[in-house]
């Protein structure tokens, strides 16, 4: 009876780390429903053309089985273990499908899970890869988004505009810096936490730690580089959908700049708590950028949403229909290889 209290903690925690999430994503929806006039976008999503949208889930196919790939590479970069891509693919885009579906990011939870039970790989090297690989994606994303805030033509006020531009310009920057020199950025975090022992200047520098000692461990400055550039490949696989969505719904295909550009900063939106497959966020944050390049409310909103369903739709049912198929499959754990690196 004594743990009760305890248990009780942990699941007003639990709730506490949610309720940002569903209050700030539903506020989102309910922001749209009341300014977008929703029967227009239902009446453009349903005369949508197939052919684009066929396009892009082949490329977003792709997309997972290469991000796969980046993951059992970030797993073992050496290629010392022996874990396979054929083995890699379905655990890793199931984690995907679970947290599309379940709060709390607990697909990520279930990734680690995993391959440290299936796979004989320590939790640590697991958790490692999995933040290198989210400093990947956040920095390869500001990348496509700076640019493509510089080169897009936007009907915001000009000066407003220099600075959006110059903001996503000096986020790239930083980002990149933060792969390049993990060194330096632990060391600053040492010196920080040093100068500030106490608060959430501590909590920052023990991520930021985490960060640095994470990335160190893929190895050298032109290795890093490769991986970046994948990165950036594989976002831009992934904006195929949005332009696939663009094109369905009549859109120019030489605006093509104007959905990359609304794909790059929604995705940057997700960071946004958001219901869990971040709708909400994601809506509001695309349909923002495209309303701000000229594009109609309705006609954005549609967009969005088509695009959306077709980034989570996939993932979500692989994610459910794998887990019930492995589910009565009997547990085969591999033994450990004496060439993994320790957690």
């Amino acid at each position: 009876m004594k743990a009760e209290p305890a248990i009780s903690a942990g699941w007003h925690g639990q709730w506490l780390r949610v309720l940002p999430g569903l209050v700030l994503g539903g506020a989102f929806l309910a922001l749209l429903w009341h300014t977008v006039d929703m029967a227009q976008v239902a009446a453009l999503m349903v005369r949508a053309t197939w052919s684009p949208l066929v396009l892009a889930l082949l490329a977003y196919a792709l997309d997972f089985v290469l991000r796969a790939a980046r993951f059992r590479f970030l797993l073992d970069p050496d290629g010392r273990s022996g874990l396979s891509l054929k083995t890699t693919v379905a655990p890793f885009i199931a984690s995907f499908g679970i947290s599309d579906i379940l709060p709390l990011r607990l697909g990520d939870v279930f990734r680690v899970w995993w391959f440290h039970r299936r796979f004989a790989l320590p939790a640590g090297l697991v958790v490692a890869a999995m933040i290198v690989e989210r400093v990947l994606d956040l920095v390869a994303i500001l990348v496509i988004a700076a640019f493509a805030l510089w080169l897009v033509d936007a009907s915001l006020p000009h000066e407003a505009m220099v600075r959006l531009r110059l903001a996503a310009g000096a986020a790239m920057i930083v980002s990149v810096a933060v792969l390049a020199m993990p060194a330096m950025l632990a060391r600053l975090a040492e010196m920080a936490a040093r100068r500030y022992p106490r608060g959430p200047v501590v909590r920052l520098a023990a991520a930021v730690r985490s960060v640095a000692e994470a990335v160190r461990v893929i190895g050298e400055a032109r290795r890093m580089a490769r991986m970046l550039l994948l990165s950036i490949g594989l976002w831009l696989l992934e904006s195929l959908v949005m332009i696939g969505a663009w094109l369905s719904l009549g859109g120019e295909a030489g605006a093509w700049l104007k959905p990359l550009t609304a794909f790059a900063v929604a995705t940057l939106g997700t960071l946004v708590p958001a219901l869990p497959g971040h709708f909400g966020s994601f809506e509001v944050f695309g349909v923002l950028v495209f309303v701000a390049l000229g594009i109609a409310a309705e006609v954005a909103t549609a967009t969005i949403l088509l695009a959306h369903l077709v980034l989570w739709l996939p993932t979500a049912l692989f994610g459910i229909v794998w887990l019930l198929v492995t589910r009565g499959k009997p547990e085969e754990r591999r033994q450990p290889s004496p060439s993994v690196r320790p957690a």
